[in-house]
């Protein structure tokens, strides 16, 4: 998974993917503060990487 970690943001169906949950789950952690999350305009949402390395297990 590394080389997936590569990119400075990532799409909520990404990070999903990453971290074993529903893509809902993801945008209910980033409404409820539990997940840092920007978005530009009216585009979509972006996760930092900083904040999916931040809910990943230590090594």
């Amino acid at each position: 998974m590394e080389w997936q970690l590569s990119k400075r943001f990532f799409r909520p169906d990404e990070v999903a993917g990453f971290l074993a949950l529903s893509r809902r789950t993801v945008y209910r952690m980033i409404r409820d503060g539990r997940l840092q999350a920007v978005k530009w305009g009216s585009g979509p949402w972006r996760i930092p990487r900083e904040a999916v390395l931040a809910l990943l297990p230590p090594d």
